[in-house]
Order: structure tokens, then C-alpha cells, then sequence
């Protein structure tokens, strides 16, 4: 079985890079995602160790961008919401620690699934 999960995630990221450029960043965020969860999977199948690192070093980038979209995507509907004010209140404050709380997990989540491709131990296998 050929492992085309790499490739697939490297086509997604190339096209959220571009999204992202052009400023669509609800479309770059989703794709950004959907490749995440494909280099999470390809890496469970990939066996050469110096391109699990190399991998794993562009997805570790990839991520933080992913984060750093979201957190810009919550910041504007939140001032959206709010009507463009800069101070929400204290139920503002609320919400905004309710995403983060969200933020949190879903970042433990995905890097969990990506620290569970990686194998840290040798199999002992004969």
C-alpha cells in the first residue's frame, strides 16, 4: 500500500498558503486543518525517519499558523458581535475565556494526534 497521504496534505497545504494570502482565512483555516489531520495519518504509515522529522518540522509551522488564524477568526466575530466596540464587558470576558479554554483543547487534541504517529520508541523486532 502506497502511503499518498503526504502528498494529498502537501496539494491541501499549497492551496491554504494561497488561500491565506489572498485573505480568505475561514477557507486557508479549514484547509490548513484538513491537511494537519492527513500528515497526521501519513505519518503513522511513513517508515524513512529523516522525513518523519523534516515532516513533522513543516507541520509543528503549519499548525502555529492554523492557531494564529483561529485566534485572529474568534477576535473578529467577537468584535463583530459586539458591534465593533473595543470593550465587551464582563460577559465578553467570559466568552473570550470560554474559547480559550476550547482554543486549548483543540491544540492539545491535535498536537495529541500528531505525538501519537510519531514512534518514540524502537520496536524490538525480529
Amino acid at each position: 500500500m502506497q502511503n499518498n497521504f503526504i502528498p494529498d496534505a502537501i496539494e491541501i497545504v499549497s492551496r491554504a498558503i494561497t488561500a491565506d494570502n489572498d485573505g480568505d482565512y475561514d477557507r486557508a483555516l479549514s484547509l490548513y486543518r484538513d491537511a494537519l489531520s492527513r500528515f497526521t495519518i501519513g505519518l503513522k504509515y511513513e517508515k524513512n525517519e529523516s522525513k518523519k522529522r523534516l515532516i513533522i518540522e513543516r507541520v509543528e509551522g503549519y499548525m502555529k499558523r492554523a492557531e494564529e488564524l483561529r485566534d485572529y477568526l474568534n477576535k473578529q466575530a467577537e468584535m463583530y458581535k459586539s458591534g465593533g466596540g473595543p470593550g465587551v464587558g464582563r460577559g465578553g470576558d467570559q466568552a473570550q475565556g470560554d474559547r480559550e479554554d476550547d482554543a486549548d483543547a483543540e491544540r492539545a487534541k491535535l498536537r495529541g494526534a500528531l505525538s501519537g504517529a510519531i514512534v518514540t520508541e524502537k520496536p524490538n523486532v525480529k
